[in-house]
């Protein structure tokens, strides 16, 4: 049995590194069923008949199986749950299990909920916790962080498809000038101001070339998604929800330069697979969600995306990974600003991790959840402004990406 999927509500507490008024995670989680339950008067949380808890490393709340705390909090005792995570594609990875558990026939109402409380520890102790996602045996003893593991990339990436450090620090701009329309980024709350490039250029140094305002941030947050079957959205919410039509999912090395040497990136992709700065994990998985929502040409179809800008480097590689750009395009691409808010497919209007924030269970539900608005035409609702909402926008992208391209999934979303 498959059936339509369908997202009818979702919400996020305020984003930030330090306090936002929501200091336990259960309580986090409440509110945003609390927001849930303002948007949808007819939602109960006894309709979830499963919940799907999205959370990165107990390093940072010193808690194991926390998602039993939130469980009983929230009065679900008897509902199944599980645990999902997968580096900084648990988000994605969450939702896209959602997915499944709703189009089998299985459930009917899914409750996902992704949090991380990253401000418990300092900001370079965050990094080597993150770190520890990659190899302890071999990268980690070398002094590798993720910064730097992405930089080497970038730099490699950059000269190969002609593209220069302004180009990419158009993308740290853009989405923390989107995030300054978001009531929730971090951004809004914190450093609130608008940038240019210049400003990125000037930025600390972090790893060449990779400066301050390349890099996401280090984030509280939780979030909550709601996942369910076409039958129980015309239900509940009639006017306001979308369908996911394509989902994918897939994997590459967890070291970038082991991609050197797995033949089969070449076989399916040919000419320039494989590489160690191509995201082919994205890709693929990007190809299965067209294959599955019918998409040909996705530049043409796809009206934005939400995607997993963990670095403007990054964004970048994953434009030319999604297909919307190539080697002999993708520097004027980024030159025409065509991910900007006047451009062809604008990406992260609601600020991206550079803008909103990146505690890593809670991002990928955030993305979905800036995604559903901009279909169900919730942003003039949610954001402060109509100035980051896509006009027109029937079709969504949402990106989830971990390690260096280890783990990637992508969602196409249509509006109703």
């Amino acid at each position: 049995m498959t059936r339509k999927v369908c997202i009818v509500g979702g919400a996020t507490t305020p984003f930030d590194y330090g306090p936002t008024g929501f200091e336990s995670i259960e309580g986090g989680a409440a509110e945003c069923i609390r927001e849930v339950q303002r948007d949808i008067p007819n939602f109960s949380l006894r309709d979830v008949d499963l919940m799907i808890y999205s959370h990165f490393s107990v390093h940072f709340g010193h808690q194991l199986c926390s998602e039993w705390i939130i469980h009983d909090h929230l009065g679900l005792v008897g509902v199944p749950h599980y645990r999902v995570e997968n580096g900084g594609n648990t988000g994605g990875s969450a939702l896209y299990a959602a997915a499944l558990a709703v189009k089998s026939g299985q459930h009917d109402v899914v409750g996902v909920i992704g949090w991380e409380t990253m401000d418990s520890v300092s900001q370079s102790q965050g990094s080597e916790f993150i770190a520890l996602a990659s190899d302890i045996r071999y990268e980690l003893l070398v002094g590798g962080i993720y910064p730097i593991y992405y930089a080497a990339m970038a730099n490699k990436w950059m000269k190969d498809n002609n593209v220069k450090e302004e180009d990419v620090a158009s993308i740290g701009a853009k989405n923390r000038n989107h995030a300054m329309d978001n009531p929730k980024a971090q951004w809004y709350r914190n450093e609130h101001k608008y940038i240019t490039v210049d400003d990125v250029m000037n930025s600390r140094l972090i790893s060449y070339p990779i400066k301050k305002y390349d890099c996401c941030l280090m984030t509280r947050g939780v979030a909550f998604l709601l996942v369910c079957s076409e039958e129980y959205a015309k239900k509940i919410n009639p006017d306001h929800y979308c369908t996911l039509d394509g989902l994918g999912l897939s994997s590459c090395t967890i070291r970038a330069g082991d991609r050197l040497n797995f033949p089969g990136w070449t076989e399916r992709y040919g000419e320039g697979y494989p590489e160690m700065t191509e995201f082919g994990a994205c890709r693929a998985s990007a190809e299965m969600a067209y294959k599955m929502a019918g998409i040909k040409n996705p530049l043409k179809e796809i009206s934005f995306g939400e995607i997993h800008d963990a670095f403007s480097t990054s964004e970048a590689q994953i434009y030319k990974a999604l297909g919307l750009a190539d080697k002999e395009n993708i520097a004027q691409f980024l030159r025409d600003e065509q991910t900007h808010m006047h451009g062809e497919i604008p990406m992260n209007p609601g600020g991206g991790l550079m803008g909103y924030g990146h505690p890593v269970g809670a991002t990928g539900i955030m993305s979905s959840i800036e995604c559903f608005y901009q279909l169900a035409g919730m942003i003039p609702k949610k954001h402060l402004s109509k100035k980051t909402e896509v006009p027109n926008a029937n079709c969504g992208i949402v990106n989830s990406h971990a390690g260096t391209g280890t783990s990637i999934s992508n969602f196409i979303m249509r509006r109703h």
